[in-house]
């Protein structure tokens, strides 16, 4: 879309009695060779940008980039391969989580696919997160699939990862109305001597634009921790699972080099948000998470379904949107 945006621009400035032409930023007139340089530049960084994530996930990026007489444009990638089928759906699940909550899909706050797209982020993350440690994965964020309340959804994953203790009763202090503790996901990586300090993550999904503004680490001791007679461990690893793309945000400066600032704030953000798991991350995980066989089948297939069911209802409102 991007590439015919600027195909179209360039084609009106062609015409022979195009005039002048107006900038939508001030409704001045502009010269179009300045207007035809912008365009290009566009196209120029809107390119390097998809042949960076395609050269990061290879046969697991939904799309192809293909040039022809000069011009570059995006289709859909084909495949057979149920791991690369998987990714494929992952990585187009979270492109449109993210185009809604950033409004570049319009869509009202109350639309059901908008208010589903939160549990659909939580699926995708979940259906992941086992691959990260190369153990288990359990559904902690609010509403979990069983409906179960925190004192409950503390004991059963006690007794799912065979760590920590669990209480009979809701620790003194803590809230009665408490969900989740502010952790969607936990993950960890047991031993075969069930002894204490095994590899254990916490993570919390983030499907909005304000996810880099609640790091986990800010909650995660006083308001999930704290249920625990004992902690399943002393140390944890914090995960944040996104939508987006890390560096989404990140501005180019001619003085500096675009992707080694983004390397940097990447290191600077894992300071406070711990490892972030971002699209392209999810979709590198999911690849590995369909045929890795590390959870209940049927639980899979349901949530994969679901996660299926909404990409389609989004992709029609999608093309309904353009039409």
């Amino acid at each position: 879309m991007a590439e015919q945006q600027l195909i179209r621009s360039q084609a009106a400035q062609s015409e022979p009695d195009h005039g002048d032409v107006l900038t939508e930023l001030d409704l001045e007139a502009a010269d179009e060779e300045i207007l035809e340089t912008s365009a290009d530049e566009l196209s120029q960084r809107v390119h390097e940008e998809l042949v960076y994530r395609e050269s990061v996930l290879g046969p697991l990026y939904p799309f192809e980039l293909t040039v022809e007489y000069g011009k570059w444009a995006l289709g859909r990638r084909e495949t057979s391969d149920s791991s690369e089928q998987a990714a494929h759906g992952a990585y187009v699940c979270c492109l449109l989580i993210s185009a809604m909550h950033s409004e570049l899909l319009p869509i009202p706050s109350q639309h059901t696919l908008f208010t589903r797209s939160a549990k659909i982020m939580q699926i995708e993350s979940y259906l992941t997160a086992a691959e990260i440690l190369g153990g288990s994965a359990y559904w902690f964020g609010y509403p979990r699939p069983d409906h179960s309340n925190m004192l409950t959804a503390v004991q059963k994953l006690v007794e799912a990862m065979g760590l920590g203790v669990a209480p009979s009763e809701r620790p003194l202090g803590l809230s009665r109305n408490a969900n989740d503790g502010t952790v969607d996901i936990v993950t960890w990586r047991p031993f075969r001597d069930g002894q204490p300090a095994a590899v254990v993550a916490y993570g919390q999904v983030a499907s909005g634009r304000n996810w880099d503004t609640k790091p986990i680490g800010a909650y995660v001791k006083g308001h999930f921790i704290s249920w625990f007679a004992k902690p399943p461990s002393h140390q944890h690893i914090e995960l944040l699972f996104v939508p987006v793309l890390q560096h989404h945000k990140l501005r180019e400066s001619s003085s500096e080099d675009y992707r080694e600032v983004a390397r940097e704030q990447a290191r600077l953000r894992e300071m406070d948000f711990g490892v972030v798991i971002d699209r392209l991350r999810l979709t590198e995980l999911m690849a590995a998470s369909k045929v890795g066989g590390r959870y209940d089948e049927a639980e899979y297939m349901n949530h994969e379904a679901d996660a299926e069911a909404w990409v389609r209802e989004a992709l029609a409102y999608a093309s309904e949107s353009c039409s």
